[in-house]
């Protein structure tokens, strides 16, 4: 640096800054290279342990008692606790005794569970409509007094009607 001050004329001191430009620009590349590219280059690069291919698995056998029924997914279905009413006084006769209900719809809208309500009447359903707590009006198809026949209920109807793979398990809050 001291260089470039005491050089004697114009020409001297031009040489003296491209190489130090130079050099600098030839440092700041190899920084470059080691702070970006090489890490990189070193991610990029695969273990022969990752590279070798897993082993083949032989599928386990499980054998069931004749006596053993096959048990469908029941508890992955979704369920809500909560309070509601009927919306009708007959309906509530007929399942006011029930304690688990098999909803296939909820609406904030009268209209839009009545419409629901008659698209599963033409279907072959019973639905009936419960006023919950909330807000909703839940379209309910089935009660249940025993939780694993109305699990078992749900299952079905998301089985044997794929529309309908959104329909839950209403529980009654005392």
């Amino acid at each position: 640096m001291l260089q470039f001050f005491y050089a004697q004329n114009t020409w001297q001191r031009e040489n003296l800054f491209k190489n130090q430009l130079s050099n600098f620009i030839h440092a700041m590349r190899k920084l470059f290279l080691i702070l970006f590219a090489l890490p990189i280059i070193l991610t990029g690069c695969k273990s022969k342990e990752m590279t070798r291919p897993a082993p083949e698995r032989t599928p386990v056998e499980h054998r069931r008692e004749a006596t053993e029924v096959a048990r469908p997914e029941l508890d992955n279905i979704p369920t809500l606790e909560e309070r509601f009413t009927f919306e009708k006084t007959e309906d509530k006769a007929d399942h006011d005794p029930n304690e688990f209900f098999v909803i296939m719809g909820s609406f904030r809208s009268n209209e839009n569970a009545h419409g629901f309500k008659n698209t599963l009447t033409n279907k072959g359903f019973k639905p009936v409509i419960l006023l919950s707590e909330t807000g909703f009006h839940r379209v309910c198809v089935d009660s249940y007094t025993d939780e694993r026949e109305a699990r078992l209920r749900v299952h079905n109807i998301r089985t044997n009607f794929p529309e309908y793979d959104d329909t839950w398990l209403l529980i009654r809050k005392e």
